[in-house]
């Protein structure tokens, strides 16, 4: 499946969630512990093949940046700032196809 970008794009700070508005009506809802769990960039898979846990406690989403129209970058309150989620995968995590990491 080939998304385009999603309509909107909004993190609830309060409730800890990531909204996309998605072209054909539906929305994804993604909390930011899974966004983290599901980080994807070598450093986090790598440790996540030998059983550490890449979520801290302060691994709190704290600055979204657009990667052009591909996807998002994801800073965190950790410090851990290699996370590129492009769109689909941001609709795969939300909607429990997410592969390759960690399962919940």
């Amino acid at each position: 499946m080939n998304l385009e970008r999603p309509l909107s794009v909004k993190y609830k700070e309060r409730a800890k969630i990531l909204e996309l508005q998605w072209v054909d009506g539906s929305q994804s809802v993604i909390s930011g512990q899974s966004l983290r769990r599901y980080c994807a960039c070598s450093n986090c898979r790598s440790k996540q093949q030998v059983g550490v846990d890449v979520i801290t406690d302060s691994a709190e989403v704290i600055k979204l940046v657009p990667i052009g129209t591909s996807g998002l970058q994801i800073i965190y309150s950790d410090g851990h700032d290699r996370g590129i989620y492009p769109w689909e995968y941001l609709r795969a995590i939300a909607e429990n196809r997410a592969m390759g990491v960690l399962s919940d």
